[in-house]
């Protein structure tokens, strides 16, 4: 998966994040006002799972990070799709020494540190 800024902004778009093997496949980034967060855009429609939401203080804090962790994620869920395999978000993991968790929010899964 690669990861792109999108200064443009174009539609609440941040950026975006597109499969290396399948660059058709691009997953938004957007801003959620209500929410104050961030929330990807085409993991659905893609790879039929939920949508993963992102308060806009994790993003703040590192805009790459929160975007190679999102993009790690989809990359699982993408492997496991052409397995034909049933994924499962992971409740807990650690990156840099950081725990992070992903519980259901709504109609999406939320990413916060743990």
């Amino acid at each position: 998966m690669q990861v792109k800024k999108d200064s443009q902004g174009s539609e609440g778009i941040i950026g975006t994040i597109s499969n290396k093997n399948n660059p058709a496949q691009t997953i938004a980034i957007k801003y959620l006002r209500q929410e104050n967060a961030f929330v990807t855009s085409g993991i659905k429609k893609y790879l039929g799972t939920k949508e993963i939401l992102v308060p806009v203080y994790l993003v703040a804090s590192d805009f790459e990070l929160i975007g190679t962790i999102i993009s790690a994620i989809l990359e699982k869920i993408s492997v496991a799709r052409e397995a034909e395999a049933t994924f499962r978000y992971a409740q807990r993991f650690e990156v840099l020494g950081k725990l992070y968790t992903l519980s259901n929010y709504a109609e999406y899964v939320k990413l916060d540190r743990g």
